[in-house]
């Protein structure tokens, strides 16, 4: 059996601000030409469709579209399992609409899911969180973990539990399957040894809610989500994906792609990468003076970029400045690396108001070397007359 692995799509994220949108329509294309030129017997997504659990209509809108595209009328079954940055029940909202069509949304652990037709796949015998499949007259035993967490799972973990408590559910969801039908395991967990993404929150308490690969069990394959990195772990033939889209500058170091698993049966799988294309990079800059990045940020704007520029200086930039930098508006933040102390230490006699006064000024002259105005020196004296 041939499945198509892929997860992480975080539809409707933005970068410092920025839509995303467009990039994840053109993966999504892609996607759906891979599923025409591949044919899997089966498309397994493995969590965090969306990047909040309120998506914008937008975003709802594109996968709504795409699972329907991607199923070709139920030729090709899909099974989706809820990751943490999901809200279950409104992925699953549109299951019912959705059976015909061959695509099956998990909203929770241990969620049985009924008998019968599927699209092209028919689900012979179900149970707690698992599944027997048949499709083209191939079976498959498919057990399903959404995010587990201690809400998820109703259950609190002290120190080192959690991850024999994941081994149990596995071995405990593996006890109905039979020995002769190839196993394959779809979850949404985050392994020892994977590289997490940066600004993912620290779901995993200091490694308290991570899993060893130890305590995965052996079975022909286990298509992970919820790190953005690509990683495999062979010994288990437990493997992440990944992100299809860089989301942070430090996603820009590693190839971007969805895995092809075809599954021998016995253990004998193996795995494709097809990678896809970067349709607008993540990119930092480094200029060495204000002059140089408004002719840099120029330059750049004919290119397919999200860009962060940084700027060796020895003053702030005024206001021109920056709006002359921003007129690219794949600049997403200008950085300035200051290169002299331009602040200085000084006693002030704090019962002298004018001492206040001449620091203030010459503590905003720092910025542009431009004396504040009368209006400005008013209101600051204003100010500290009103707090004492």
């Amino acid at each position: 059996m041939k499945i198509l692995h892929t997860s992480d799509w975080h539809l409707g994220k933005k970068l410092e601000g920025q839509k995303r949108i467009d990039e994840q329509s053109k993966f999504l294309n892609k996607l759906n030409s891979i599923v025409i030129e591949e044919k899997p017997d089966l498309i397994l997504i493995a969590g965090d469709i969306f990047d909040t659990p309120n998506p914008s209509a937008e975003a709802e809108a594109l996968f709504f579209k795409t699972i329907k595209d991607l199923s070709h009328n139920g030729k090709f079954p899909t099974i989706i399992i809820p990751g943490n940055h999901d809200n279950p029940q409104r992925l699953s909202a549109i299951s019912p609409l959705a059976h015909d069509f061959g695509i099956i949304i998990y909203q929770k652990p241990f969620e049985i899911i009924p008998t019968g037709d599927y699209g092209n796949a028919k689900i012979t015998s179900s149970g707690p969180g698992y599944i027997n499949i048949n499709i083209n007259s191939k079976e498959l035993f498919l057990y399903s973990l959404p995010y587990p967490n201690e809400t998820t799972l109703n259950e609190t973990f002290k120190e080192g539990e959690f991850s024999k408590r994941i081994k149990n559910i596995f071995y405990e969801g593996l006890l109905d399957r039979n020995p002769s039908i190839p196993a394959v395991i779809m979850t949404h967990i985050f392994l020892c040894g994977s590289s997490k993404a940066e600004d993912e929150k620290n779901i995993e308490l200091g490694g308290a809610m991570a899993v060893h690969p130890s305590d995965l069990p052996d079975v022909d394959y286990i298509a992970l989500g919820h790190v953005h990195k690509p990683m495999a772990f062979k010994e288990k033939r437990a493997y992440y994906c990944g992100s299809p889209i860089e989301y942070r500058i430090t996603e820009n170091k590693y190839d971007k792609k969805i895995l092809i698993a075809t599954i021998n049966g016995n253990l004998d799988t193996e795995v494709k990468d097809i990678f896809l294309e970067n349709y607008k990079p993540i990119k930092e800059y480094t200029a060495s003076s204000i002059d140089e990045a408004i002719n840099l940020s120029e330059i750049l704007k004919t290119q397919e970029e999200w860009i962060y520029l940084k700027i060796k200086t020895d003053k702030y930039l005024t206001v021109s400045e920056l709006k002359k930098i921003k007129e690219n508006k794949n600049i997403l933040e200008i950085i300035p690396i200051i290169e002299k102390n331009i602040t200085k230490t000084k006693e002030i006699n704090f019962d002298n108001p004018q001492n206040i006064l001449e620091a203030f000024e010459e503590f905003y002259k720092t910025f542009d070397n431009i004396q504040p105005s009368k209006e400005v020196t008013n209101l600051f004296t204003k100010l500290i007359s009103e707090e004492n």
